[in-house]
């Protein structure tokens, strides 16, 4: 007897998606990573269990439609459309992007953040054959964790590559701007703020506390919402 195919769920992000670990120090080394019992996309997976299929899609460094010329592939608005048409059939989109704008873009504003998302939004409601029966996929929308000034034992470097202030007070409008954008584009939205928090090595990623609580809010959110 077939088995039943697998509600197909496709997490979209940068290195809070991939799992990076916050360093306390400087490092040429790769970033390291947290592992599948850490990682908040499998928390999830084990949450829903074997009924759904999440696929981790998280870069480092990854912002919206924004990136240095010489990391072009970080522009997450150039990889959407292949990795939607490569992982489909897709039920779910889950967007979490935007933080790494804020130290990409200089002279980002707040009507930047709506601009970036709403883009990667129109991307996948565009391409219906991403999803089953002709349809796109349904999105999640997920507010970013906020930046915060790292223990001055970590790398305080990081909050002045965020612009300080100026890119704390951005990340903390991500939930009004993110959640009228969804709300406007007909998509769902969580706020992560109110589950997870970098952690204090360098300010922007988030702890292992953080990952677990967001992996089980974005699973009750799903399981919540798959038949409605």
């Amino acid at each position: 007897m077939d088995k039943p195919e697998p509600i197909r769920v496709l997490c979209y992000g940068d290195s809070n998606t991939w799992g990076t670990i916050g360093r306390w120090q400087a490092s040429d080394l790769p970033s390291e990573r947290y592992d599948r019992g850490t990682r908040w996309p499998q928390v999830t997976q084990d949450l829903l269990g074997d009924g759904y299929c999440l696929i981790e899609e998280g870069l480092g460094g990854r912002g919206t439609i924004y990136a240095r010329p010489e990391e072009p592939w970080k522009n997450g608005e150039y990889y959407l459309l292949p990795c939607l048409l490569s992982q489909r059939p897709l039920d779910w989109v889950i967007l979490m992007l935007g933080t790494n704008d804020l130290q990409i873009c200089s002279t980002i504003t707040e009507n930047d953040l709506a601009r970036g998302v709403s883009r990667l939004i129109d991307i996948i409601q565009d391409c219906p054959k991403a999803g089953r029966n002709n349809t796109p996929p349904r999105i999640l929308v997920l507010a970013p964790p906020e930046v915060r000034p790292s223990d001055p034992a970590g790398r305080t470097e990081v909050y002045a590559k965020f612009r300080c202030e100026i890119g704390r007070g951005l990340s903390l409008r991500f939930p009004a701007v993110y959640a009228e954008v969804a709300r406007r584009k007909g998509c769902r939205f969580l706020n992560a703020q109110e589950y997870a928090q970098p952690g204090q090595a360098d300010g922007v990623h988030l702890d292992t506390d953080s990952h677990r609580r967001l992996g089980r809010a974005v699973a009750d959110y799903i399981r919540t919402h798959q038949e409605v």
